[in-house]
């Protein structure tokens, strides 16, 4: 076949009406140039198809995509005769409209192979590709443009890796910090700490924090020159509260110094050899809890972070990294804010209960003053005794006792037991151990005086108070009724000029 003027002008007729109809969304004409088993080699992706009803089903769902957005500019054409088949080459540039602007999308070489089947032109095979950029004039392949890019790459996506390494450990950071939030802005009661040292030994354990020895919040009173130590040891699973005198140990008394001067201090101090085994036995003598690995380690680290009055804080069996330390002061952040929010409620709870106590007081104030003779001291017992009870104490006896005469040899109760009245008696206080220390407790100057007994000895008591008058009948009819006696009993005597309050609870 010989490619002539007409030929060549025929053919190009039906491959300009080809793609006109292509890029007017006419896929229906389009198609119509396709041969049944047309091959086509598109430049996207998806674009490959070995039939006519692929590449048409193909086109036309894309359509919308090219219609009236797409425009062949800088068309260079050119025919060849292969054969019976007729090769089209040719070159643009493509252009596609984007926020109301043309511009250009890149330059195409397409090959369309045409064949004269049942008095028509049809495709037969179709071949778009854009050409390599990155090549220069004279090269095929740019290898080393490649090589750049693909180093290029690499750092980028190493960049990107440490990226999204870094945002997913964050987001793991600030999930463990929501955590221990949710169980410090949840406690009620100073106990409630040691939960929240639990769950902060836990999340930093997650997070890659190795050798925990224990997580501690430190509680500090000025006036005892003590703290108390809230404790949970990781190995063992132990929850320990332990009060601690700091000023019996230099290095313990220079922590609670830096806790309580800044309220951002930080505190660390590491033990080795000598040092670790002479602090072990200060803490045994200190009826601390040493831990079994605590003897075996070969280092003892400690890191405090002050939240006021107390402290945070982390002690481990091998020191801790920068990184460590920096996480752990965020678990104290979270810590501290709630803690504060804790000594408020504390405050608060304080409040309310001076409040009840001084209405408890006003009742039996009122009570007393109103008096007229001492045959009304009984009922004041028991005002006495009913007051105590609503404010929690767990009396079992409660009433007022006076002297006999100013060398205390014998005194006089008025008791009120379990919210009963009884009548008053008088016992001498020279006789009975339990008798003498209530004396002893007021010739020794005391305000308050508490004495425990059980066993024999309150067994020897009780059959002491039976011989007595009243008294010794009133436990002769509860011992009757089949009522047994304490066998433990702790007596809490308050003491005035006169005499003394006296509170009996088991």
């Amino acid at each position: 076949m010989k490619l002539t003027k007409q030929l060549e002008a025929e053919i190009l007729k039906h491959y300009n009406a080809y793609w006109d109809a292509y890029l007017k969304g006419d896929i229906k004409k389009f198609a119509s140039y396709f041969d049944s088993t047309i091959t086509v080699f598109g430049t996207a992706k998806a674009e490959v198809f070995t039939n006519k009803k692929a590449a048409e089903k193909f086109y036309k769902a894309t359509a919308h995509q090219m219609s009236g957005k797409a425009e062949m500019r800088k068309r260079k054409i050119a025919l060849k005769v292969v054969g019976t088949s007729v090769l089209i080459y040719e070159q643009f540039d493509l252009y596609v409209l984007a926020q109301n602007e043309w511009m250009i999308y890149g330059h195409v070489r397409m090959t369309s192979m045409v064949e004269q089947k049942g008095g028509s032109w049809k495709v037969v095979l179709q071949h778009a590709s854009f050409p390599d950029n990155r090549a220069d004039e004279g090269e095929q392949i740019a290898t080393q443009k490649i090589k750049a890019e693909n180093v290029q790459l690499k750092e980028a996506v190493q960049r990107r890796t440490v990226e999204l390494e870094s945002k997913n450990k964050e987001l793991q950071i600030e999930s463990a910090l929501e955590r221990v939030r949710t169980v410090a802005m949840a406690m009620q009661q100073p106990d409630d700490m040691l939960d929240m040292c639990q769950v902060i030994s836990k999340e930093l354990e997650n997070l890659g924090v190795t050798e925990i020895r224990n997580i501690q919040t430190a509680i500090i009173d000025i006036n005892r020159d003590s703290y108390l130590n809230y404790e949970y040891f990781r190995l063992q699973k132990k929850k320990i509260v332990t009060p601690v005198e700091y000023k019996k140990h230099k290095i313990v008394h220079a922590f609670v110094k830096k806790m309580l001067k800044d309220p951002e201090g930080f505190f660390t101090k590491q033990f080795k050899g000598v040092p670790l085994k002479q602090y072990i036995q200060y803490m045994v003598k200190a009826s601390q809890f040493v831990d079994p690995a605590t003897k075996k380690t070969a280092s003892l680290h400690y890191y405090f972070y002050s939240i006021g009055p107390g402290a945070l804080g982390i002690s481990t069996y091998a020191p801790l990294t920068k990184d460590a330390i920096d996480l752990f002061k965020r678990f104290r952040n979270v810590f501290q804010l709630a803690y504060r929010r804790f000594i408020d409620i504390q405050k608060a709870e304080a409040q309310t209960r001076e409040a009840e106590i001084e209405l408890a007081l006003e009742r039996v104030r009122a009570r007393t003053m109103a008096m007229q003779k001492s045959e009304e001291l009984p009922e004041a017992a028991a005002i006495l005794f009913q007051q105590v009870q609503s404010l929690g104490m767990p009396a079992w006896s409660a009433g007022y006792c006076t002297w006999d005469d100013d060398k205390k040899n014998s005194v006089t109760l008025w008791m009120s037991s379990e919210g009963v009245l009884q009548p008053p008696f008088t016992a001498p206080t020279t006789k009975d151990e339990l008798f003498i220390e209530m004396r002893k407790g007021q010739e020794d100057d005391k305000t308050f005086h508490v004495v425990e007994m059980g066993g024999k000895k309150l067994v020897k008591h009780y059959e002491y108070m039976r011989t007595l008058p009243v008294v010794g009948e009133i436990l002769d009819s509860i011992i009757n009724a089949g009522h047994p006696l304490p066998g433990f009993q702790i007596m809490h005597h308050a003491y005035f000029s006169k005499g003394f309050l006296l509170f009996i609870t088991y």
